[in-house]
C-alpha cells in the first residue's frame, strides 16, 4: 500500500511539473511576430528598352500583436533561383524611415528600387521572390523581351 502512494504521489509530481514547463514555455514565447512580404512589378511584359525605368516594388506587413523588426538589410533577393551577388550592397541603401528597424502591428512597409537596369537588362522569363528573417514573398514572374524597332 506504501508503495502505491509512494508511485501516485510521484505521477502526480511529474505531471504538474511537465504540465507547469509547458505553461511556463508558452509564457515565456508570448505573442509571436507575424510578418508578411511581397513584391512586384507594374506589368507583366517589359521590352527591353523599358528596363531602364522598372522598379521592384517591396512591401513588409506587421500581422502580429507586437512592434518587429522587419530586417530588410539582412533580406535576400533570388533572380531565377540566384541571389545577385551585389544585393546586400542594394538593400543596405537608400532613404529609410523608422519602419525598417520596429514596424508596429498592423502597419506597412513599403519602398522600392529601380532594378530594372541592374537585374533585368536582358531578354528572359523572370522569376524573382524575397525573403527575410521572418518573412518570405511568393514569387513574381515576368518577361522581358526584345526592343521593337
Amino acid at each position: 500500500m506504501k508503495q502505491v502512494t509512494v508511485l501516485m504521489v510521484f505521477s502526480v509530481i511529474v505531471v504538474a511539473l511537465c504540465s507547469s514547463e509547458r505553461i511556463n514555455a508558452a509564457a515565456q514565447a508570448g505573442p509571436k511576430v507575424k510578418l508578411w512580404a511581397a513584391i512586384g512589378v507594374a506589368q507583366p511584359v517589359f521590352q527591353l528598352h523599358e528596363t531602364e525605368n522598372m522598379a521592384m516594388s517591396f512591401v513588409v506587413v506587421n500581422d502580429g500583436e507586437i512592434m518587429a523588426d522587419p530586417s530588410v538589410e539582412s533580406s535576400h533577393l533570388f533572380v531565377n533561383g540566384v541571389e545577385p551577388k551585389d544585393w546586400s550592397f542594394v538593400i543596405g541603401n537608400g532613404p529609410r524611415n523608422a519602419y525598417f528597424k520596429a514596424l508596429p502591428p498592423g502597419q506597412i512597409l513599403s519602398f522600392g528600387y529601380q532594378l530594372g537596369p541592374r537585374y533585368f537588362s536582358t531578354p528572359g522569363i523572370y522569376s524573382v521572390r524575397w525573403e527575410g528573417p521572418n518573412y518570405k514573398s511568393a514569387e513574381v514572374t515576368f518577361r522581358v523581351t526584345p526592343s521593337g524597332r
